[in-house]
């Protein structure tokens, strides 16, 4: 009787050589799939080197752009504070506010002359009775005149205290030794 299966070591043999095979053949693809390649294009670019720094003025060393800047803050944190007393903020957060205001009050002091830091001091002046008031209820609060005094900063303030009225009243700022 003629065996129609071939024996265990050629059905072995014919496995092994169809598993090189396919490894062979496969492997560069596999290979290209899990390494990368930057892109010729992508790099020209990506790349713009800076040949010649530009450098730019210290603004710790110009007082009235300094003055300016903190202005324009005093302006933005006055508004916010505005709105938190229409709004009925909560008293942590209009604390905050006048911290923000008095903080950049204290630093355009140390930018101008004596006469304008009695001005700027008369300024933070405004906002202590509503500082004071911080501690009572919303019900118990005079509204009337904490709005009264917070007109009376911001007039005080465009009329006195803006860049183009103080000139000729900043400090000059030496710089830092090294």
């Amino acid at each position: 009787m003629v065996s129609l299966c071939p024996p265990k070591n050629v059905i072995t043999l014919i496995a092994g050589l169809l598993v090189l095979s396919l490894s062979l053949s496969s492997c560069d693809t596999l290979r290209q799939k899990f390494i990368r390649k930057k892109k010729q294009g992508e790099e020209d670019q990506a790349f713009v080197p800076v040949l010649v720094p530009e450098e730019y003025p210290a603004p710790a060393l110009n007082p009235e752009l300094n003055y300016k800047e903190n202005y324009d803050l005093i302006k933005a944190w006055y508004t916010d504070l505005w709105e938190a007393i229409d709004d009925k903020g909560t008293a942590r957060y209009i604390h905050y506010t006048i911290g923000q205001i008095t903080n950049h009050i204290t630093q355009m002091k140390n930018l101008v002359d004596v006469p304008t830091q009695a001005n700027l001091d008369k300024l933070a002046g405004y906002l202590d009775y509503y500082m004071s008031s911080l501690d009572s209820s919303w019900q118990v609060r005079n509204v009337s005149r904490i709005q009264s005094d917070l007109r009376a900063f911001d007039r005080f303030l465009r009329d006195h205290l803006r860049v183009d009225r103080i000139q000729g009243h900043f400090v000059k700022i030496t710089p830092a030794a090294k």
